[in-house]
């Protein structure tokens, strides 16, 4: 099965490249600073005036512990110590935390939670803003909010809704936060659990849009889980959400029919990386509203926003083709991923992207092993070449370890089709350099729990190794 990558979804925005392959949110670490959290029943209970009882987990919130109005008071002010006089509505708001009603004073908490972990807010211009002292305010205002879901009685679901969804600040958090392993992932994991919390208290919480609610930013947090997670239910679960959410809009524009599109086809493909049985049930159903968006708009709209759209679908029918094996798949695939590649080619200074390189490549050696044809082998391995080259000099280790695994599948299958142009020598060169490519970030993989990469990466290892063997063993 080959991985496949989309122009509108980046394969990952931090330098750290995945994480366990367990089908459930990690278990974070506890973040540096912070006491251990006491423990809590594994669910808290919610009910409204009519006994009707909602169950939610938050085991990621719960490892935040708050030690208190006080403590936190202290701590503040050793943060802003440098530019106390700036920060003096912030510390005034935290003396007055502790005053009033139970209900005013989780209000508070979630007011000065917001405050605090908002890097863009106004009140904040007083901290300092480096990663580390970033992260300790992240840490500080999730803690709040847990005090404050804590606070919230059985029949208080509207104040326990209203902390959870200001857990948003932990978007706030750097791509190197200490208290989620992997650290890139834990917006996203905060994200997700805290919208599935959201969701289940919405009809117990006095909202009326329950049918069409979505949380903000959850379908794209469930699909970064999702693909690094290779969890299929995380995935089919963000393109559950993306449709009841585009469901909501009346009369969607042009603009939000792609967004949707693109978004619904990207969420689906990567679920068909990981389930494509059903004649790549997932991936088809996928591009289906892109191919109607062309159907309706190709004509009326310019190269520069067509490139993205034919990449989408492009990378759509790689994912389908390299399940079904049809030739009519592979070709749709190589059209489409063609034209982005001829756009860009025309339209960028630098040329096509190492994203859409990466796609044709994997669409033309796909091409060229059903055609048993030498010029596509050495189409596709410069293509990849050339992607490999440019993340190399982008300086991007994910990129670039994706990259390294391309590259090495495409030697792997280049030297394994014993084609008669290519000698003996020839194809021991390729799959030498495969499998060092292979064992190169094979460690890398196995440190992060990319479950899909490593199986991918072993594969090539196991396939060139007894190629290997072979080759040198014949006369």
């Amino acid at each position: 099965m080959k991985v496949r990558l989309l122009i509108a979804c980046v394969l990952v925005a931090a330098a750290y490249m995945a994480l366990t392959t367990e089908t459930r949110l990690s278990t974070p670490i506890k973040p540096d600073g912070i006491p251990q959290a006491s423990e809590t029943p594994p669910s808290r209970i919610y009910k409204d005036a009519s006994g009707r009882e909602v169950h939610i987990a938050t085991p990621l919130l719960d490892k935040f512990s708050y030690a208190g109005d006080a403590d936190l008071c202290i701590e503040l002010r050793e943060m802003t110590k440098s530019n106390a006089e700036a920060a003096e509505e912030l510390l005034d708001a935290c003396d007055d935390i502790s005053t009033g009603s139970a209900v005013e004073i989780s209000q508070k908490r979630i007011w000065l939670a917001t405050m605090l972990g908002d890097g863009d807010e106004e009140y904040t211009y007083s901290l300092s803003d480096n990663e580390i002292d970033r992260n300790k305010r992240v840490v500080l205002a999730i803690s709040m909010l847990r005090a404050a879901l804590d606070a919230a009685a059985p029949d208080a679901a509207k104040e326990a809704f209203s902390a959870l969804d200001s857990l948003w600040i932990a978007n706030d958090a750097s791509g190197a936060f200490a208290g989620y392993n992997p650290p890139f992932l834990f917006r996203s994991a905060m994200k997700a659990e805290a919208g599935e919390a959201l969701l289940a208290l919405c009809p117990i919480a006095g909202r009326s849009d329950c049918d069409s609610f979505v949380p903000s930013g959850m379908p794209k947090a469930l699909e970064e889980l999702g693909r690094w997670k290779s969890d299929e239910a995380l995935l089919l679960r963000s393109a559950e959400l993306l449709e009841r959410e585009y469901r909501a809009i009346k009369d969607p524009s042009k603009s939000k029919e792609l967004n949707f599109a693109q978004d619904f086809s990207a969420t689906l493909g990567y679920a068909n990386e990981l389930n494509p049985g059903n004649g790549s049930a997932h991936a088809r159903r996928g591009v289906k509203p892109l191919e109607e968006w062309l159907g309706k708009y190709e004509n009326s709209t310019d190269e520069r926003a067509l490139r993205y759209i034919y990449s989408t679908v492009g990378a759509a029918y790689g994912r389908i083709a390299s399940d079904s094996q049809q030739r009519a798949d592979a070709e749709k695939a190589v059209k489409f991923n063609s034209l982005t590649f001829e756009i860009a080619r025309k339209l960028d200074k630098d040329g096509p992207s190492w994203e859409n390189m990466a796609n044709l490549g994997d669409d033309t050696l796909l091409l060229a092993e059903l055609n048993r044809e030498e010029a596509g082998f050495q189409k596709a391995l410069k293509l990849h070449r050339d992607a490999y080259a440019i993340t190399e000099k982008l300086n991007s280790q994910d990129a670039t370890a994706y990259m390294n695994m391309k590259l090495a599948l495409t030697l792997q299958h280049y030297a394994k089709a014993e084609l008669p142009s290519v000698t003996k020598n020839e194809r021991i060169a390729m799959l030498e350099e495969a499998v060092n490519l292979a064992e190169g970030v094979k460690p890398l993989f196995e440190q992060t729990g990319t479950a899909l990469y490593l199986r991918m990466t072993n594969g090539v290892l196991g396939e060139a190794n007894a190629q290997l063997i072979s080759l040198r063993q014949s006369n």
